[in-house]
């Protein structure tokens, strides 16, 4: 967490305009002594920690409801910032009147490589390029808030969305909604080809100690989520496309709880998806070539 907050460097920002927020959800390690030492260099600090364990999504619910800011750039603690990663995400957005915001990212492997992860262009979120891209083997997009800015009030309102248990029990399927809540309320959003965060690959990294399967279950059923939510349309293909992915999770391990319905199948579309798993395993099991 030491490292997380050193990454906030943001020159271009007056100190006021930067509020940060730690909360503890009752942790058993030096938190507190970190937030003592690297806390203070911020005008707006707020640490707060709670009494018992809340589990991860309330503790991220509570965290949020704290910000009196109208913009929200969440910082897992195992992350870090470019410079002024901020600053870009937010002139893109202001721009762009965009309500979403996403980045290329970094990832560090344990053995001391990094891979750049996430469409290298700039890009148009609409619902229909968000699914899509989310759907493709490896994702177009990234599924974490972590490399998103996001609104406030859209972060806060996914917590009200009707998700299976089991993706709030495993902290799967929130972090999407929170991440993409905006472009399917009516507003838009831009990835940007930049790389402005950078993500941990250790052992302990609920994307990588989570089966494939699993992961993409509690995914599709947020993807499913947002498709209800959305004021905007999505293809006909796309629509096949995350039916079928569902289908592929029931076969392949998938959370029975998240396993969304498999109604009206299109065989193109499942072999695409199969010809994205093919592809992916020859990859990772044959190349050694490891992602997220």
């Amino acid at each position: 967490m030491a490292r997380a907050l050193e990454s906030i460097r943001e020159p271009g920002l007056a100190p006021q305009d930067l509020e940060v927020i730690v909360v503890d959800n009752a942790s058993t390690d030096a938190t507190e002594e970190v937030v003592a030492r690297h806390g203070q260099r911020f005008p707006l600090f707020t640490y707060q920690r709670w009494d018992e364990n809340v589990g991860p999504v309330e503790n991220w619910r509570r965290g949020i409801a704290l910000a009196a800011a109208p913009w929200l750039k969440i910082l897992w603690s195992d992350d870090q910032l470019e410079e002024r990663a901020i600053e870009q995400l937010l002139t893109y957005a202001e721009r762009s009147d965009a309500r979403v915001v996403t980045c290329r990212v970094a990832i560090d492997y344990p053995n001391g490589r990094a891979a750049h992860r996430y469409l290298d262009r700039p890009t148009t979120l609409t619902p229909d390029i968000v699914i899509s891209e989310l759907l493709h083997l490896p994702a177009g997009l990234p599924s974490s808030p972590g490399a998103a800015l996001v609104r406030t009030e859209d972060a806060l309102a996914t917590f009200a969305a009707d998700l299976p248990d089991v993706c709030r029990r495993k902290a799967i399927g929130p972090d999407l909604l929170i991440t993409y809540w905006g472009v399917f309320a009516g507003g838009h959003g831009v990835h940007l080809p930049d790389v402005l965060a950078r993500f941990s690959a250790s052992e302990d990294s609920i994307t990588v100690r989570t089966p494939r399967a699993v992961l993409s279950s509690c995914y599709c059923a947020a993807m499913q989520v947002l498709t209800d939510h959305t004021l905007g349309q999505l293809t006909p293909t796309t629509l096949r496309r995350l039916r079928s992915r569902g289908a592929l999770d029931a076969r392949l391990g998938g959370e029975r709880e998240a396993l969304i319905s498999a109604r009206r199948l299109s065989f193109r579309a499942s072999l695409y998806d199969c010809y994205q798993l093919i592809v992916h395993a020859f990859t990772t099991l044959v190349l050694r070539r490891r992602t997220i």
